[in-house]
């Protein structure tokens, strides 16, 4: 559960959001320190409030659709965040102020500047990382998924299609009796009607009578011929 938990999106955005809220801590004061001083203060604490969420939280809206922005010379959000956030926490602390501390106050207060700008770069670069590996897992779930269905339908579709072919065989085979049949009883019906003499085939049962009759290869009208020309002798 710990293990999912640290790899898991929201692992990151928690102290992401820690972070946010810093940024807004600071941006507030720096926007405290340059609003009228002669402005309300009630008024000025609210509007320096506001204006720390509207720099801050945009930052993480940024922050998941940094795939939209231009990047140029390989500088994306996680450096300008990461820039941003050491240059105000250098800013908040006074660093520049024209008031001499000591060396070991001007060390300390920019060393801890660089490790919160470094810390941000960091959380912003993996949460801007993590945000797109999610989010491509996800399209990837879904294109799985969408393969997976259109596999399923091709399937029903080749059942269906197995069905016909097995129908049509059957109804092909059906059909090859019926012509065997026939093809059977046609040739039966040629044996009947065709001349046992002289091979010729008759259009009809009557035709072949009076075919058989007549036909000069009949044994019959072959005796009855030679009959006749023994009587005319």
């Amino acid at each position: 559960m710990i293990a999912k938990f640290l790899n898991s999106l929201e692992a990151i955005l928690i102290p992401m959001l820690i972070l946010l809220i810093a940024f807004i801590v600071d941006a507030g004061v720096l926007f405290y320190r340059v609003l009228p001083k002669d402005m309300n203060k009630d008024l000025k604490l609210f509007a320096s409030i506001m204006l720390g969420i509207a720099v801050a939280f945009p930052l993480l809206l940024t922050s998941v659709n940094s795939n939209l922005l231009k990047h140029k010379y390989k500088i994306g959000f996680p450096e300008i965040f990461g820039f941003c956030s050491f240059f105000m926490t250098l800013l908040f602390f006074d660093v520049f102020s024209a008031e001499i501390k000591s060396f070991n106050w001007y060390l300390t207060s920019v060393f801890m500047c660089l490790l919160l700008g470094l810390i941000d770069y960091l959380y912003a670069d993996l949460f801007v990382k993590k945000y797109n590996q999610i989010k491509n897992l996800e399209q990837q779930l879904l294109d799985f998924q969408k393969l997976k269905d259109q596999n399923e339908s091709l399937l029903k579709e080749l059942d269906k299609s197995g069905l016909v072919l097995q129908k049509s065989k059957e109804e092909l085979f059906q059909t090859k009796e019926n012509l065997q049949r026939t093809t059977g009883s046609l040739e039966e019906a040629n044996e009947k009607l065709t001349c046992p003499y002289c091979s010729q085939l008759q259009k009809s049962v009557s035709a072949y009578r009076n075919h058989i009759g007549g036909c000069k290869d009949n044994p019959k009208n072959k005796l009855n011929g030679k009959n006749k020309s023994l009587s005319a002798t």
